[in-house]
Order: structure tokens, then C-alpha cells, then sequence
């Protein structure tokens, strides 16, 4: 009997226990299930939130589209055409968020989202202006294009700035034309438009009379590269660092040939590109003259010495003696030619008369600055930046290395004491008509290293010394691209002509409402 009811008392405390763990499930399942719920309406948001974004993605996409169909899309501004029958044009002047939404939405394709588009106005401009397109919407110094795109889903609305900018010459270390010595370089004076040499090496290019440059064993470029001919290789020249760095040309695949009677084994370290598109030079650089302040232009033959954000010049027409002056604020400085009347001078004396365009240059500088000349650049001796500044070099002709020499006969002479040794130049360059030189680069001991970092852009290839593993005279090269220059422009930098469009950045942008 006493073992009975001991066996009755537990049954009823197994009953308490049972409820009690019910009761506790049951509260869990009720909690979870409100949670569950409460987060719903979380979980909604978020994803409308990213197809918000998601839309403003597309409407990026859709003005680089039509910017890549037609590189001049912009400049009609808001009179572009209409996507479809009935589908009205989603791009629109800038909307300061007062009042009714004045702007055009297009949906997404099977979606409950859609997109409109602002252009931002540049330079002080309200808005875009038909009557100045250029003006009121590229930048005037960088030469960028703006846009802000707005996505919404179901009250979500999300906005990007997208910043474009034309493919230029600053995208690559090294690019050029022709892949031939410049024939004035050679010959002295050659009549515009009578030029053999001035054809692609694809295209029947003949070697000679012209003549051909070769990239040899020792030669490295450190950078990304665009020739609009093909390459010639005699050894095993190194193109690109990685895989980032394009290397893009024009000629077909394979894109380069062996140097005859040489073996060819080049290594692209870079992502090579055959069949690249030309991009074509600018006949000039009179752009420049549009933009530079009459304080800075210059007529004959200029010095200029930079000091970070000054510099001291020397003009005779203008009667100045290293005369003080700040860097120009809009960053330009222009020299023109007045009485001039001769080219190039092969053996270089440095006897030019007064009214010629040539700009003698060197110094530190530390504001962002372009030298335009309609002559000759001319750089005497280290060109370095301090800080985040960029140069640009736009001369018409010659881009040029100063190497004076004594005791010429023939192609024979002597260095000049006065020679500058292992240059450090830290610009962009671009020879418009002809290429980057040093002067009297055939003959003289050697002058140790040409250490450039940022970029070289030429119509034809100018040489820099002579030798092959070692170097005979003039300058061993050491050219690094300056990635900067990537998402950085010295001011009013030309670009290549009908260059097309592409995303320089993305930034999230603060929606008009």
C-alpha cells in the first residue's frame, strides 16, 4: 500500500511538469511568431530599398548607353530623344526639390520601380544650356560630365552621382600614332601632308625610308599603353605590370611583329587588346588659348621656373626678367609664336630667334598646372610635384629634353657642362604633331636616366639616346604611369577627337525628394 501511493504522488508531479513545459513552448512559438512578423515589414523595406537603388543603377546605364551611341548626347540636353513610342525621355534639368516633382520617371522593365535622371550643371550654370553645352555642363578643368540618377520603389528613393569622362591620354603611360621615328627627328623639315611615314606599319607602313623603332630585352613599360599602329619587338620587351593595365592596339592580332632578323618573345603583363580603336590626336592645342587668362599668355620665347604655387618668368616681348607670379588660377599658362620662321633644328644649338614659342621649364610645383605651346616645351632640368598636383606639357611640336653640347663635328660632340644629368620629370605630356626628344641624343657620353612618372603621348616616336643593352648616349628611360592620373587631369588636359565615354565614379547622391 505505501508503495502505491508513493507511485501516485509522482504521477501528479509528471502532470505539473508537462504543463508547465507546454506552457513554456507555447509562450516561445508566440514570441517568435510576433517577431517573425514584426521583421516582415523590415525585411520589405530593405529590398525595396536595394531596387530603389537598383533603378538608379539603370538610369547610369541608360545615359552611358546613349552617350556611347552618340558621344554629343549631352549637349542637347533635355532635347534628347524619347526611348520609345510613348515613353517619355527620363532626363531632365536639375530639380531643386521645391514643389511639384516637375521631372520625367521611367519604369523598369517587369518592375514596380523607376528612375528619372538630372544633369548637374558645371562652372556656375543653373542648368543645362543648349546655347553652351560645354560650358554649363563639362568641367572646365577636368573636362568631366555629370549626372544624378534616382531609383524609387514604393516610396523608397535612392540617388546616385554618376561622373563620366571621355577615354583620354592620360589612361595610358604610354601612347602614340605612329610607331616610327618622327621623320623631322631624321630629316629635318618635312611639308605637312607629303609625309610617307605619317601610315600605320598594319596598314603597308614601308621601313625603310622610314625608320623603325623597336622595343628591345631592357625595355619595360610600367604602365597601361595604347599605339594606334603595332608593336615591333626585337628580344623581350615587358608590357604592362598586371593584368590591370591595358595594353591596347590598334593593329590586328597579334598586335605586334618581330623586328626582321630578330626573334621576338615580348611578355604582356597586362591584358593585351588587338583591334583597338584609333584614337585620334587633336590637330592643335588652340583649345588651351579659349581658356587662358591674358595675365598668362606669352608671346616668344619664355622661361619658367616653378616654386610650388608660384613661379618667376622671364619674357622679353612682355619686359619680364624673372619677374614673381602666382600660379594661374584656372591653372593655364599659353606661350605663342610671333616672328619665328624656322622648324627644328636636329643639331641643336639653341639659336632660335626671340619671337619663337618655345617654353624653357623646371622647378617644383604644387598646384596642378598645363604649359600650352604652339612651338616647342623645352624641360632644362628636374620637374617634380609636391603634394597632390598634376602637370600637363601640351606643346604642338616638340616636347624636348635640354642637352647642350660642345665640339660638334658631324654627329660627333661633347656633353656641355651645363648638360642636366638623371632627369626626374613628374607630368603628362602630350607632343601634338611630333614627339617627345632629347636634343642631340646621338652623340655625347650618357647622361644617366630619364625617370618620368605619369604619362607620354606622341605622334610619332622620339628617341632619347642611342645604344641598345647599354646606353651610348643620351638618357637610359625609366617611365612609371602616375595612377593618379586615372581620376586626375592637369587642367584643360586635350582629350583624344569623338573619344567615347565611360564611368569615372559613382557616388551616392541626396535625392530631391
Amino acid at each position: 500500500m505505501r508503495l502505491r501511493a508513493d507511485t501516485r504522488g509522482e504521477d501528479g508531479f509528471s502532470l505539473i511538469v508537462v504543463m508547465l513545459t507546454l506552457l513554456t513552448v507555447s509562450i516561445l512559438v508566440i514570441a517568435a511568431y510576433g517577431a517573425a512578423q514584426g521583421d516582415t515589414p523590415l525585411r520589405a523595406k530593405d529590398a525595396e530599398r536595394k531596387q530603389a537603388v537598383a533603378a538608379a543603377e539603370a538610369g547610369v546605364s541608360f545615359y552611358l548607353f546613349h552617350l556611347r551611341q552618340d558621344p554629343g548626347y549631352w549637349a542637347d540636353c533635355t532635347g534628347v530623344p524619347a526611348p520609345g513610342p510613348g515613353q517619355p525621355s527620363p532626363v531632365n534639368q536639375l530639380w531643386d526639390g521645391r514643389g511639384a516633382d516637375p521631372r520625367s520617371w521611367r519604369p523598369l522593365f517587369d518592375s514596380r520601380a523607376d528612375y528619372t535622371i538630372e544633369l548637374l550643371p558645371q562652372n556656375g550654370y543653373a542648368r543645362c544650356d543648349t546655347a553652351n553645352p560645354q560650358g554649363s555642363m563639362l568641367d572646365s578643368a577636368q573636362g568631366t560630365l555629370q549626372i544624378k540618377a534616382t531609383g524609387r520603389m514604393n516610396g523608397e528613393i535612392r540617388s546616385i552621382v554618376a561622373t563620366f569622362r571621355r577615354k583620354t591620354f592620360l589612361d595610358f603611360l604610354y601612347f602614340t600614332d605612329f610607331e616610327t621615328q618622327d621623320p623631322v627627328s631624321v630629316t629635318g623639315a618635312v611639308v605637312p601632308g607629303t609625309d610617307p611615314c605619317a601610315r600605320y606599319r598594319w596598314a603597308g607602313r614601308a621601313e625603310p625610308p622610314c625608320t623603325a623603332i623597336t622595343f628591345g630585352s631592357t625595355d619595360r613599360v610600367n604602365g597601361p599603353l595604347h599605339t594606334n599602329d603595332n608593336l615591333l619587338v626585337c628580344g623581350s620587351p615587358r608590357f604592362g605590370r598586371t593584368t590591370g593595365d591595358a595594353i591596347e592596339v590598334s593593329g590586328p592580332a597579334p598586335g605586334w611583329q618581330a623586328s626582321a632578323g630578330c626573334a621576338g618573345t615580348p611578355t604582356f603583363a597586362g591584358t593585351l587588346k588587338p583591334s583597338a580603336a584609333i584614337l585620334a590626336m587633336p590637330p592643335s592645342n588652340a583649345s588651351l588659348l579659349d581658356a587662358v587668362d591674358p595675365q598668362y599668355k606669352f608671346t616668344g620665347t619664355t622661361t619658367i621656373r616653378l616654386n610650388g604655387s608660384n613661379m618667376t618668368v622671364t619674357n622679353a616681348a612682355a619686359g619680364l626678367n624673372a619677374a614673381p607670379m602666382a600660379m594661374p588660377a584656372n591653372g593655364v599658362v599659353y606661350v605663342s609664336s610671333g616672328a619665328c620662321g624656322v622648324g627644328y633644328n636636329v643639331a641643336q644649338d639653341y639659336n632660335a630667334p626671340p619671337g619663337c614659342g618655345i617654353v624653357y621649364v623646371q622647378g617644383t610645383y604644387s598646384r596642378s598646372l598645363t604649359i600650352g605651346s604652339d612651338n616647342d616645351i623645352v624641360v632644362t632640368n628636374d620637374l617634380t610635384r609636391n603634394g597632390n598636383a598634376v602637370l600637363g606639357l601640351i606643346p604642338t611640336n616638340f616636347a624636348r629634353i635640354y642637352h647642350p653640347v660642345t665640339g660638334r663635328s658631324g654627329t660627333s660632340c661633347s656633353n656641355a657642362s651645363t648638360s642636366p644629368r638623371d632627369i626626374d620629370l613628374d607630368a603628362a605630356i602630350l607632343s601634338i604633331q611630333h614627339s617627345l626628344i632629347v636634343d642631340n641624343y646621338f652623340c655625347g657620353a650618357p647622361l644617366g636616366t630619364l625617370t618620368i612618372s605619369g604619362a607620354v603621348a606622341q605622334r610619332y616616336r622620339g628617341p632619347v639616346g642611342t645604344g641598345g643593352a647599354s646606353i651610348a648616349s643620351g638618357y637610359a628611360k625609366a617611365y612609371t604611369y602616375d595612377d593618379r592620373l586615372g581620376y586626375l587631369s592637369p587642367p584643360y588636359f586635350l582629350s583624344p577627337l569623338e573619344a567615347g565615354w565611360q564611368v569615372a565614379r559613382y557616388t551616392e547622391g541626396r535625392p530631391g525628394r
